[in-house]
């Protein structure tokens, strides 16, 4: 029973976590509409746009997509094309998505592993945006986060498809 109970603490953990980030994803949203907005409104009202509003929007988008991976999975919303998988037993289709998840683990592993290694140089450099002069290592950060989080709900679907025997197709 205390197995059950710590397994459902972590997957609320892990569900908190992902919420959380498409939270802060719409934010980075929501901030990027209002810089674009008043960056417009002073280029062409005031003939003074905003310094930076294109670096900034540059780190917000990098915000909003690594955000909402984690959430997407968790909720079964990424894009997939399944035209003939409708032909296939059910197994076999199990099969197939432990397959494509654990390939898909195996690229974030890999984007996360590569991203915090940059951004671990870039904090040693001091690499900065050329404007403003934000840390750059902070946002690629963010992205090793984002990535990491993905890689946790990848494990998770992999191991409900081990224990329980049920993915997306049944």
């Amino acid at each position: 029973m205390e197995q059950v109970e710590s397994g459902s603490t972590i997957l609320k953990m892990l569900q908190r976590l992902s919420t959380g980030l498409a939270y802060l994803g719409c934010l980075a949203l929501f901030s990027m509409m209002c810089l674009t907005i008043l960056d417009v409104a002073g280029r062409y009202i005031f003939n003074k746009p905003i310094l930076g509003a294109y670096e900034l929007t540059e780190y917000l988008v990098l915000i909003l997509i690594f955000s909402f991976l984690a959430y997407a999975q968790a909720r079964k919303s990424h894009v997939s094309v399944d035209l003939f998988m409708v032909f296939f037993p059910a197994k076999f289709k199990i099969v197939i998505e432990m397959l494509n998840h654990l390939a898909c683990l195996a690229v974030m592993i890999l984007i996360t592993w590569m991203g915090f290694e940059k951004a671990v140089e870039m904090m040693e450099t001091g690499e900065s945006s050329p404007n403003l002069a934000l840390p750059a290592y902070l946002f690629v950060f963010f992205l090793v986060i984002g990535c990491a989080a993905l890689c946790i709900e990848y494990i998770r679907d992999i191991s409900l498809i081990f224990k329980f025997g049920k993915g997306k197709y049944r």
